[in-house]
Parts: C-alpha cells; sequence; structure tokens
C-alpha cells in the first residue's frame, strides 16, 4: 500500500521557508533502495510526492515529505537535536495516556476523513525555477 506522508509544521513557522525534501520508499511489500529528491518549495514537494506515490498502480510507494534544514555546523545540528528532544519530553509530560498509550481525547476532528483534493504535479520547468528560488534563499542564509 502506498501513501504519502507530510510534515505540517505551524503556518507562521520559520520552517516552512527552508527547501523541503520527499524520500520515496518501499512499502508494501516491495524491496529496493530508498532515495532522496529536492531541494523544493512545499507545494512542489507536496504536488511531486502526490503524483507519484497516490498514482503507483502497484502501490508499493511511500513519498515522506519534510523540511530539509540549513546547518551550517555540527554544533547547529547537535543544537536542533537537543531541542527537539526537549520538545518531545514536554509533549510526553502533556500527553494523557491509557495504560502508557497516548491519547487525545479533544480532538474529534482526527477522526474524520479528508477528503483529498490533489493538484497537478508541476512542471519540470516549474520545478527548476523553485529549485533556483530555494538555492538563492539559501546563500541569503549564508550572508547573514
Amino acid at each position: 500500500m502506498g501513501g504519502v506522508i507530510i510534515y505540517e509544521p505551524e503556518e507562521d513557522a520559520d520552517v516552512n521557508e527552508f527547501p523541503w525534501t520527499v524520500t520515496f520508499e518501499p512499502s508494501g511489500g516491495d524491496d529496493w533502495d530508498s532515495f532522496i529528491c529536492g531541494p523544493y518549495e512545499r507545494d512542489h514537494a507536496v504536488a511531486l510526492a502526490e503524483a507519484v506515490a497516490l498514482d503507483d498502480a502497484e502501490g508499493g510507494v511511500l513519498a515522506i515529505v519534510k523540511p530539509m534544514l540549513p546547518a551550517l555546523s555540527a554544533e547547529d545540528v547537535s543544537a536542533t537535536i537537543e531541542e527537539l528532544r526537549e520538545a518531545a519530553l514536554e509533549e510526553e509530560d502533556d500527553e494523557e495516556t491509557v495504560n502508557g498509550t497516548p491519547v487525545d481525547f479533544d480532538d474529534e476532528e482526527d477522526l474524520e476523513e479528508e477528503e483529498a483534493e490533489f493538484a497537478e504535479p508541476p512542471s519540470p520547468e516549474e520545478i527548476r525555477e523553485g529549485m533556483a528560488r530555494t538555492y538563492r534563499r539559501l546563500l541569503d542564509l549564508d550572508a547573514e
């Protein structure tokens, strides 16, 4: 069975401006090496992931869309890992559990199925233009 997993940050999160990648990996019993594509703008990454994974007739492709953090040193990476660990621990403390399993009693909207409307995948030209914008933003980050 194929599918798409998309990292969904808050609308105002800085990560929305970062470049995005798509990792394609086997699912449903397929056996092949996973690979990463990108960098893309977020909308292009999502559309590409959906076009490949959801149109796969064999259903053996899982696409994972997530941001690519521009870390410039090992210290930057270590600091990000530490922040994520602390956030995960805080979230664990805040979660309600039943027999050790986290349960969200407040959000019944998650149980409703979303009706999916998928956009056409971007053309190669649109992807090239998006990559150029992404690289320009990355180079601007280095200048700060």
